[in-house]
Formats: C-alpha cells, sequence, structure tokens
C-alpha cells in the first residue's frame, strides 16, 4: 500500500517548518533550544558559560573532646568559599540538637578547618563508640551531613 499525494505532501510541508523553523532560530542570534546553562552541558556552537562553583566539603577527622564538644576537621573540595550559618546533630536513636543562626566559620577551597560542634546536652550526649549525624548548613542553604562515630 502506498501513501497516497496528499501525505506525502502533508510530511515534506511539515518537514520544511521544521527545519525552516531550526534555521530561523540559528540565524536570530538566540542560543539554540539545545544550549544548556554552562559551558560543560552546552551543544556546539553555543555560547561558552562558565559553569557557577559549587560547594563540596569532606570530613578528614574527627574527635570527640567532651560528652558535649566534637570537632570535625572539614576540607573544602569545592571551587568555591563556604560560610556556614547553622548546624544539626542527631543520634542514633532520633534526639536531635540544632543551632541556628550559628555565624560559623568560613572555609576557602582546598583549605582544611577544625569546626567545633557544640551541643547543650539536654537531647543527649557524645557517647564512645555511639554514631552521630552531623549536618552542616551554609549560607547558600546546603545541606552536608556526615555520620561520625564517637
Amino acid at each position: 500500500m502506498r501513501p497516497s499525494a496528499g501525505t506525502v505532501f502533508v510530511v515534506v510541508i511539515v518537514c520544511g517548518l521544521i527545519l525552516g523553523g531550526v534555521l530561523y532560530w540559528e540565524t536570530t542570534g538566540q542560543p539554540s533550544p539545545l544550549c544548556e546553562g554552562c559551558y560543560r552541558y552546552n551543544a556546539p556552537g553555543c555560547p561558552v558559560i562558565p559553569c557557577p562553583g559549587q560547594e563540596n566539603l569532606n570530613v578528614e577527622t574527627s574527635q570527640v573532646n567532651s560528652p558535649t564538644n566534637m570537632t570535625l576537621n572539614i576540607r573544602n573540595v569545592g571551587s568555591v568559599s563556604t560560610a556556614f550559618n547553622s548546624y544539626i546533630v542527631k543520634d542514633s536513636v532520633g534526639n536531635q540538637y540544632a543551632k541556628s543562626n550559628w555565624s560559623g566559620p568560613t572555609l576557602n577551597p582546598n583549605s582544611l578547618l577544625a569546626i567545633n560542634i557544640v551541643i547543650d546536652g539536654s537531647a543527649f550526649t557524645f557517647q564512645s563508640k555511639s554514631s552521630y549525624t552531623v549536618t552542616l548548613v551554609t549560607a547558600r542553604n546546603n545541606l552536608f551531613s556526615f555520620t561520625i562515630t564517637a
């Protein structure tokens, strides 16, 4: 069964419109719909736009100093400085302590910094060989959670 002349005509018109639209889009100076945000994901012919910096943190070591004080040695492996504004500590049972409005330190890229995590001891205290989840909240509202064994 052969397609009718009308069907072939419609297919040719639709293909022509699509091709013409793409050519128009490319020649108006507007970015292609294939262009993404930053340069790592751009299609050929897209403008080069640098990617925004990203925060990324690793805990290198941790130490319990007292039942209410823990030190985390944090390395900033991201490409931008990271400032902290709060933290949350949870024990393995689900009890938590939250320190909001914390004017924590600023950590530059590839820097290592000792950060003291202090809790009030009313919900729980740090116990040897127990696990805790420490969540640091940055000024950009990114959350970094680390599981620490005391």
